[in-house]
């Protein structure tokens, strides 16, 4: 139906009470998109089939590997690849966007990884506001990151978005700060900080943006 939804992950979050709870709120894709509240300090643990990008929205949270580890603040992130053992914590809540491969992950491209070796490479920590200091011109986006075969990209503008249209895969936008409009054929919605929508594959859309706008997608790498 092409029909678009909005969600806010602050308002998600404030749902979960538990420390260390998790809530799939969307799927691009194949990747779920979910919200983890990390308060305390979780297990050493590893996933064999499983990149996992940890992005903090609010708080602080310190993510250990045997790659290193990352102090990641709101509007930072960390990928942790498949097969290194890690583990985070955080001596407050804090709220972090887990994006991580939802659907048969063991059979996704024959990767499976049984271990890491320690030192093997580093954990490298991104941030979206590094990203868009550097862009000098609007509509320009960026990969900030990667997880499986789908890129986090960044970009800023003022205006209407030019984008692949129909959409040739699923599309997660998310307003960083500003206000965005996304409208489809039979539905539009209005996007401020902190809320998302997914334009699913094969929809004609169009997104515009009020002045000071960033925005955040996350869509297959061969957009």
């Amino acid at each position: 139906m092409n029909k678009l939804e909005k969600l806010n992950v602050f308002e998600v979050g404030r749902k979960l009470e538990r420390p260390f709870s998790v809530m799939a709120i969307a799927t691009v894709g194949d990747i779920l998109f979910s919200i983890y509240i990390c308060q305390g300090t979780l297990d050493w643990h590893s996933h064999l089939d499983n990149d996992e990008l940890f992005w903090v929205y609010d708080g602080t949270i310190l993510l250990e590997s045997e790659w290193g580890e990352a102090q990641l603040r709101p509007g930072e992130l960390a990928v942790v690849p498949k097969g290194v053992r890690h583990r985070s914590s955080s001596g407050a809540r804090a709220s972090v966007l887990l994006l991580r491969c939802g659907f048969l992950p063991d059979r996704k491209n024959g990767r499976r990884r049984l271990y890491a070796i320690a030192g093997e490479s580093k954990l490298k920590r991104a941030s979206f506001r590094g990203v868009l200091q550097r862009l000098t011109l609007p509509f320009r986006f960026q990969t900030v990151a990667q997880v499986e075969d789908s890129i986090v990209q960044t970009a800023w503008g003022e205006g209407t978005w030019p984008m692949e249209i129909p959409a040739s895969h699923d599309v997660l936008f998310f307003v960083l700060n500003g206000t965005a409009t996304a409208r489809t054929h039979n539905s539009m919605v209005h996007l401020h900080p902190g809320d998302l929508t997914v334009v699913p594959q094969g929809a004609i859309y169009h997104v515009s943006t009020m002045h000071g706008t960033s925005l955040v997608r996350v869509t297959r790498e061969d957009v």
